[in-house]
């Protein structure tokens, strides 16, 4: 069985101490919470294992990749983080689920049981998709759930899916959409449920098998991330081609006319997108291609943009709210009157950090890229 000093030795966690201060200094959790760093994981790591499976900090890392990206690769926090939680879920230690939980337990529900709930009734026409027999699949991911869950964060997840299809349509593919569809287990894999998200990853790929699609795009980053890297690594090789639904759009510009829009706009990196899959240009190609747009840039972009706060529905805080809105924050600085970005989650995060009057400080408006775009559409 790996231990927690074989994983710090696979991930080079020890080289943390070389750059400490850099990173510490830019770790978004550690910038509004004294009690936490990346040297202090990697001390825990070294000199008391078994109490850093114990520690809250594991949870409280946003496995943004940051560490990563600072130190050019030589130390991979992110994934040391994500399976030192496997080893803290099998002593009996978890993080805080948010939301009750709910978003976690549905994933797991939808593992474990033969549930299959319906996946294609929010489609309606002028919307195009096919059930099968295509060459592009479109993945929905967790959507439908979202919006379900939290129907007053509006535009919701589906409208965005929604928007995504017709997307789609325009640049002349009509993708299939599975009925048979489950999470792709992005948040059971992070929060330590490794089995639980093999058994999903291997009920997917076979339901993408059986579509007979070369070629599935995604919208959601998790989403994205975790079919075109974490099932290769769990599962073993693809046979289909992953995308993301802003590299499909960028590469058929050509096909989309959009109507004037004057807006200064600022782009947010999601973690997952930007510095997981290293897809920086193609939401800004396109938002460069709306007639009126100004896109202006923040303060920390691209492969230093800050991480929207928290991740997989755990450990949502005090500082997680902090990090939201300093985030808005720099939009402001900006100078932009929105802030775009292509991942629900982040939506929701930074809605929901604006929602109370405490936390309202920041006049930004949040908007879906996707959801823009389309309303933009000629």
């Amino acid at each position: 069985m790996t231990s927690v000093e074989d994983l710090a030795g696979q991930c080079n966690i020890q080289a943390v101490r070389k750059d400490a201060e850099k990173l510490n200094a830019a770790c978004p959790v550690a910038r509004v919470n004294p009690g936490f760093s990346p040297e202090r994981i990697a001390n825990l790591s070294e000199k008391d294992p078994p109490g850093l499976i114990r520690s809250p900090l594991v949870w409280e890392c946003l496995t943004c990749h940051l560490c990563r990206e600072i130190t050019r690769g030589q130390v991979d926090m992110s994934r040391f983080v994500r399976d030192v939680r496997q080893m803290a879920v099998k002593a009996g230690f978890r993080g805080t689920e948010t939301h009750g939980g709910i978003l976690i337990t549905a994933q797991r529900l939808n593992a474990r049981t033969g549930l299959k709930p319906s996946r294609t009734d929010w489609i309606a026409p002028p919307l195009r998709v096919r059930s099968k027999g295509g060459e592009y699949l479109y993945w929905v991911g967790g959507a439908p759930f979202f919006a379900a869950v939290m129907p007053d964060l509006r535009p919701t997840p589906l409208d965005s899916a929604r928007a995504a299809i017709g997307l789609l349509n325009r640049v002349g593919i009509e993708p299939i959409v599975l009925e048979d569809e489950r999470f792709s287990g992005h948040d059971l894999l992070w929060t330590g449920e490794a089995e639980l998200f093999r058994t999903l990853a291997e009920q997917n790929l076979q339901a993408i098998k059986r579509s007979g699609a070369k070629v599935v795009i995604v919208s959601s980053p998790e989403d994205y991330y975790t079919l075109a890297e974490s099932y290769g690594e769990y599962c073993g090789g693809l046979d289909f081609e992953v995308f993301h639904i802003t590299e499909i759009l960028a590469s058929r510009l050509s096909g989309l006319e959009f109507g004037e829009w004057q807006e200064r706009v600022t782009y947010h990196d999601p973690c997952r997108l930007g510095r997981g899959m290293g897809v920086y240009e193609p939401p800004r190609q396109i938002l460069s291609a709306v007639p009126g747009l100004e896109l202006v840039e923040m303060e920390n972009t691209r492969e230093f943009s800050l991480c929207c706060g928290t991740s997989c529905w755990t450990n949502c805080r005090g500082y997680s709210k902090l990090i939201q809105v300093n985030r808005l924050r720099e939009a402001a600085a900006a100078g932009a009157q929105s802030l775009v970005t292509t991942c629900w989650e982040c939506i929701l995060h930074f809605r929901c950090a604006t929602r109370p009057e405490a936390w309202r400080q920041v006049f930004v408006e949040v908007k879906d890229l996707l959801g823009l775009l389309a309303s933009r559409l000629h």
